[in-house]
């Protein structure tokens, strides 16, 4: 019997003797290698564990730079909310100083 693992986000299908196999993502599934047709498709590599720490530390930095974006957003969002009401007071205050006196 053959150990196949599937490291792919998405199903796999094996041809053989019996019909299509599938392995869904992170699925193992043993095989007689005597049954299978064609080639077999890619089913990626597992990951590295070492790796995985490196994307860790990655992810963190990427989630605390999105968080200081966001907040970023958010302040200049409220500063141009401001800026709008303070227009639309001097619009008023213009209006009212321009108009013909009765």
């Amino acid at each position: 019997m053959k150990t196949l693992t599937n490291h792919t986000q998405g199903p796999r299908g094996i041809n053989t003797d019996t019909g299509t196999v599938w392995i869904e993502p992170g699925e193992t599934v043993e095989i007689d290698p005597k049954t299978i047709k064609g080639a077999l498709p890619d089913l990626g590599k597992a990951p590295d564990a070492k790796a995985s720490a490196g994307d860790s530390a990655d992810l963190k930095a990427l989630k605390a730079q999105v968080a200081d974006l966001t907040k970023q957003v958010e302040d200049l969002t409220t500063e141009r909310d401001a800026l709008t009401k303070d227009k639309a007071d001097l619009t008023k205050q213009v209006e009212d100083l321009t108009k013909p006196a009765k």
